[in-house]
């Protein structure tokens, strides 16, 4: 098995075992099935323009939000110089298919501000893209 590939199915399950042990849940949003502090999605195509996974093209996209999604966004760092949202006070940081951002607007919500995505080719288990600008 590569590094890569070895590399992101310990990324995938250090943050599936840290998310099952959270006692909130997520609500299932449009396909999106949670499991305690995270949700996830099996599904083809790309997530922007997921199509129904098929037996040649199987994608696990998941979200996580509150202390893991803080945990993993402190473990990634260092900040991208530029956000998706543009906003003052807001981060991002990258790693192959992983994905973390800071909201300074959701500080106050129930999720937190910090949400972290992660995306796996089931078929081959490269790291994939999940979040785009």
């Amino acid at each position: 098995m590569l590094k890569t590939q070895k590399l992101a199915w310990l990324f995938a399950g250090v943050v599936v075992a840290g998310s099952l042990s959270l006692a909130l849940a997520a609500t299932p949003i449009h396909g999106w099935k949670s499991i305690p502090g995270a949700i996830y999605l099996i599904h083809g195509g790309m997530l922007a323009d997921r199509q129904l996974p098929s037996a040649g093209d199987r994608k696990l996209s998941i979200l996580i939000n509150g202390p893991p999604a803080k945990e993993m966004f402190d473990a990634i760092g260092p900040d991208l110089l530029e956000t998706c949202s543009g906003e003052k006070g807001d981060r991002a940081r990258d790693k192959k298919g992983g994905h973390c951002s800071y909201s300074a607007q959701d500080k106050a919500s129930k999720e937190g501000p910090y949400r972290c995505w992660i995306g796996i080719d089931l078929r081959t288990g490269d790291s994939v893209g999940t979040v785009s600008c």
